[in-house]
């Protein structure tokens, strides 16, 4: 019976010092080897102690964990929350600013530059960013050519772009690379809650393009090696039925 109270006593003991360390395996271990008694009349009780004490330092190292996978998530809560406060204080009227321009390109197979004309000042139209009828993100003006303005358009594969995805409100940041077949937006978080049909945005936190210029919506989503997400993007490549586009002085 004295070797009973010892062994409850000790096994008390060892859990409260798990606790307060991280001992844990070393603390199993001893447990199991001092629970393994001589006697018999005693083993069942003794092992019974030791399964408790075994149990209790598995849940006591679960809880560690969940209050660490608590702080993170609370930590990505206030990052998210701080951005879009920073976002509310972006000015998104562009309307005022549009210079509109009649344009041309070569064919529908070969939509990686448009051409735009406009008898503004350069400064009002180099490197500036160019938008549809519709406010839809064109592409950015890349050099003067004679009486024309070459346009990188969204479906080049050199054209980047910073941008959001909006979902329920909330603002996932990526990185748009442009393509004819599939313009697509990487390095999402994996962690970034966003499904088909989600908004994507410019961001204006990077480069010359404003923010909120529509780019279009996602259309795939998946991940690479579990490192980030990468989703599809469905734009709109209406506008090039149309006879001018703006740009965005």
């Amino acid at each position: 019976m004295k070797k009973l109270i010892i062994y409850a006593l000790l096994a008390f003991i060892l859990s409260l010092i798990n606790y307060y360390t991280d001992f844990s395996f070393f603390i199993a271990k001893s447990l199991l080897y001092i629970a393994n008694p001589v006697e018999t009349q005693s083993f069942y009780a003794l092992d019974s102690i030791s399964n408790i004490a075994k149990n209790y330092i598995i849940l006591q190292n679960a809880q560690k964990e969940n209050r660490h996978l608590k702080n993170e998530i609370n930590k990505l809560n206030l990052e998210n929350k701080i951005l879009q406060a920073k976002l509310r204080n972006i000015d998104t009227s562009i309307a005022p600013n549009l210079i509109k321009c009649p344009f041309i390109f070569k064919d529908f197979s070969d939509i990686n530059y448009i051409y735009i004309k406009s008898n503004a000042p350069e400064k009002d139209i180099l490197h500036k960013t160019v938008v549809s009828q519709k406010l839809n993100l064109v592409g950015t003006v890349e050099s003067k050519l004679g009486n024309l303005y070459a346009v990188k358009t969204i479906f080049n594969s050199n054209f980047v772009a910073d941008c959001f995805i909006v979902h329920e409100g909330k603002y996932y940041r990526g990185i748009f690379k442009g393509s004819l077949n599939q313009p697509k937006i990487e390095f999402l978080n994996t962690q970034s809650h966003i499904q088909k049909n989600d908004l994507v945005i410019t961001s204006g936190l990077i480069g010359n393009i404003p923010p909120n210029i529509n780019i279009g919506t996602v259309e795939k989503i998946y991940e690479v090696r579990g490192f980030y997400k990468v989703a599809i993007v469905k734009v709109d490549k209406t506008f090039l039925n149309d006879s001018f586009v703006f740009v965005v002085k």
